[in-house]
């Protein structure tokens, strides 16, 4: 566990370094970027380390050369501090109870999940043999691209760029892939956490200063963010209750299951898995992800990964949001803080790509709508075509600057996705699924939308603008507002009557126009207006996924998976902050309205207790997943227990188990010497696997590409490659071409196939003896070096 502190220590010391930046480019946000400057600094090294290696491809990737980039950067850094002390010390002196507070969650959500991991460390099952090949090659790589396990010869044609993130802060602690995948996974938690915890507290902050002041008989509207310093310690309960909604908590489904089985869901192996498992399989043909239970997996793939920087993009999206004056480019800010926000804020959106594909649209058009919307506000509401200008020259530069900052990456990688598709109706998702997935968010964000929508515009805000709202947002206006109803329930009735089961596709897309609805009328209340726009964003993505999907190689069997897995898991973090940022506007809504009459008073008071008695029952309903889940995950079949406690083996080293797996022995002494004795990537054959096997492992634990393995796998990656005949050709031939190496007794063939990949050593373990029965496997030593023989296992080389 001690890895688990070495990679904390390290993110702090980035996140030291990379504050001076973060308060440059956070400048409207009440926190100035303190909650993001670990996850900001940690980007920027790791793109100052990336970027030369992809251009200049024979600069080295080790860790010499990172701890020179380091260098480099803490001495930029502390002539930033020189310059910034002085706010630095304004923003401490006022939030220090905040500062303590985002440093004990980030701590304390590392060491959560890697308590909980230490129950289980193993990578093994599900995919984790794929992403930790990723973080074992990459960590492998003297140069970049990195190299794909699986396809020797051929870099990783996937997104990868959160694995080389944590394989390069792995490579500067000297942590081994396999204990890096379990700390990783733990830092991103941390990570996630904090920037979950940030971003909902600066909209809470920034909401309580503005009715502060109005409050008080103050005027505001000349006030920019930049200049004053709101407390914080308001909205921490605000973001620790987001926290638990987008980190913690489980859906509805997982409540259904603990109520059906009496409560009774870890007794049996079935039980448990059907549990922890089961509210993620919602919709059929689909998956629907959420949080708690991709942490408890360990998942680290590529939206999981990502996950920690798309909540950073939302931060950096309401920065921006919160600009009062700036036209144009100057959104960004002016003189060198326009460069630096501008830059970082397409690193931050851009490197979502990388990360995770899927991501990069949502993120950077609720960037771009913001923009538009920021821009309409700093010219009074009135449109011209200055504006237009403006609004194009914004969003342009920032959109071209993600794609030309990351262009070593586009230059190489060829996009699996072939096209979008029309969903059947036979294949959307029914209301009641929906209703288990996001019933907790949907009784918050419904709420919030009642609230707003009764409430004035702005609390009484409206000297921020000198013009009112236009009248055709204002709902005061009776026959506006009831002509706009009437025309949406004849829509809606259409919608159900002509499109078949289109239930979800007429709720999800009613509640996102009326969440933006409310969100242009609330617009000069942007901290108001914020979660509004989060939330009509993640009902968008739910009702889209009810029209379209993404071809890709799923599309015949399952066209829906991947589309709703992806963005279904964008939609639970939006919902998370429109909903925890959206608690406190409920709370300020729910204050009684004084009105003569005794008897209205305490009906409202009634009401309010009651909405807070939901709320809390919903909330315990989402927190039996995460209370339960564990002891499904790793203890099946051994519970009921008195102690209810689980046996952690006290460490995060995800090779371990092999040590004292019966069925591979010698596995575990053989990869330890590989990894130990062989530099560089000469190769390795082992036996070829169908995906989800425990084939493909020593290629995996050492990061030595062998020529195929997981095939299923590869082609999903290099589905687009392989419209050509030469790749297609190449591909079907790899499988053939092992089995030929283990199978021919000509030592020519065995040669030929071996240098076509270029591969020097080959493995005969378990697996192998297993897989090719009538095989000699023995007569590879009249022709290559032994290099290794023990437990079982024998590893050769070819003589040079």
């Amino acid at each position: 566990m001690l890895e688990l502190l070495q990679m904390w220590a390290l993110i702090e010391v980035i996140g030291l370094i990379g504050f001076p930046l973060a308060l440059m480019v956070f400048h409207n946000l009440p926190d100035r970027g303190w909650a993001f400057s670990k996850s900001l600094g940690a980007i920027v090294f790791v793109f100052c380390a990336w970027c030369p290696l992809m251009w200049l491809r024979f600069l080295p990737y080790t860790r010499l050369f990172l701890v020179g980039v380091l260098c480099i950067l803490a001495a930029l850094a502390l002539f930033g501090w020189r310059k910034t002390y002085h706010e630095v010390g304004k923003v401490l002196r006022v939030n220090l109870g905040y500062v303590i507070a985002t440093e004990i969650i980030f701590l304390g959500m590392m060491c959560l999940l890697g308590w909980v991991r230490s129950f289980g460390p193993e990578i093994r099952g599900w995919e984790m043999f794929m992403d930790e090949g990723f973080l074992a090659s990459i960590l492998r790589s003297e140069h970049l691209p990195p190299a794909d396990m699986w396809y020797a010869g051929s870099p990783i044609n996937y997104y990868y760029y959160a694995h080389f993130f944590i394989a390069t802060l792995a490579k500067l602690l000297n942590q081994p892939s396999y204990i890096a995948f379990n700390t990783g996974i733990c830092l991103l938690f941390g990570l996630t956490g904090l920037n979950f915890f940030g971003v909902t507290c600066n909209i809470v902050a920034w909401a309580r200063y503005l009715r502060s002041k109005v409050h008080a008989g103050g005027t505001v509207s000349q006030e920019h963010p930049s200049t004053v310093y709101p407390p914080l310690a308001g909205g921490i309960v605000f973001g620790l209750l987001t926290i638990v909604m987008a980190l913690l908590m489980g859906n509805l489904a997982a409540t259904q299951l603990w109520w059906q089985n009496h409560g009774m869901v870890t007794t049996t192996f079935d039980q448990a898995y059907t549990f922890w498992v089961g509210p993620s399989r919602v919709i059929n043909k689909t998956i629907n992800e959420f949080p708690a239970f991709s942490f408890l997996l360990s998942c680290f793939h590529a939206h999981v990964l990502a996950f920690a920087f798309t909540v950073l993009g939302i931060g950096a999206v309401f920065n921006l949001f919160l600009e009062p004056t700036g036209r144009g480019l100057n959104v960004f800010g002016e003189s060198w803080r326009l460069v630096l926000t501008l830059v970082c804020t397409a690193l931050i959106l851009g490197g979502l790509f990388l990360m995770n594909g899927w991501d990069y649209p949502t993120y950077v058009g609720l960037c771009l709508a913001c923009i538009a919307l920021q821009q309409w506000l700093t010219y009074q509401r009135n449109f011209s075509w200055v504006l237009v200008v403006d609004i194009v020259v914004a969003c342009v530069s920032l959109v071209v600057l993600t794609f030309l900052l990351y262009l070593p990456f586009f230059i190489t990688f060829v996009s699996p996705a072939q096209g979008v598709g029309l969903v059947k109706p036979g294949n959307r998702s029914a209301l009641g699924s929906e209703w288990l997935i996001y019933g907790i968010f949907a009784f918050v964000v419904l709420s919030f939308l009642f609230a707003s929508a009764l409430k004035r515009p702005l609390l009484d805000l409206a000297e921020l603008y000198p013009q009112e709202t236009p009248s055709w947002l204002t709902l005061s206006n009776s026959r506006f507002a009831w002509l706009l109803v009437a025309i949406l329930l004849v829509a809606g009735l259409l919608v159900l009557v002509l499109v078949p089961n289109s239930a979800t596709l007429l709720v999800a897309a009613g509640i996102a126009l009326a969440a933006f609805l409310l969100a242009l009328y609330h617009l000069g209340d942007r901290a108001h207006a914020y979660p509004l726009l989060l939330g009509a964003l993640a009902f968008l993505l739910i009702a889209g996924c009810e029209v379209f999907f993404l071809r890709d190689v799923f599309a015949d069997q399952d066209p829906r998976m991947n589309t709703v897995f992806k963005f279904y898991f964008q939609a639970w973090a939006l919902l998370s902050i429109a909903s925890g940022a959206g608690l406190y506007f409920l709370w300020q809504s729910f204050r009684p309205v004084k009105i003569g009459a005794l008897v209205a008073y305490w009906w409202q008071m009634a009401g309010v207790v009651g909405w807070y008695a939901l709320l809390l029952l919903f909330l315990l309903s989402g927190m039996l997943y995460p209370l339960q889940a564990p002891y499904a995950r790793y203890g099946p079949g051994k519970f009921p227990l008195p102690s209810r406690l689980l046996a952690s083996t006290g460490s995060l080293n995800g090779l371990d188990y092999l040590r004292s797996d019966p069925t591979y022995p010698g596995d575990y002494d053989a990869i330890l010497w590989l990894n130990t004795h062989v530099q560089g990537n000469p190769g390795i054959v082992e036996a070829v696997g169908a995906e989800y096997s425990e084939y493909g492992r020593i290629s995996i634990f050492t990061g030595l590409s062998s020529p195929i393995n997981w095939p299923g796998h590869e082609l999903q990656w290099r589905v687009t490659m392989l419209h050509t005949a030469q790749n297609s050709e190449d591909f079907n031939q790899r499988q053939t071409a092992v089995d030929l190496i283990y199978q021919d007794p000509d030592k020519k063939i065995v040669l030929q196939n071996m240098a076509r990949y270029n591969i020097q050593y080959l493995y005969v373990g378990p697996l192998e003896y297993r897989k090719y029965q009538a095989a000699d496997l023995h007569r590879f030593a009249a022709f290559m070096q032994i290099v290794y023989n023990a437990n079982g296992v024998t590893i050769y080389k070819v003589n040079v």
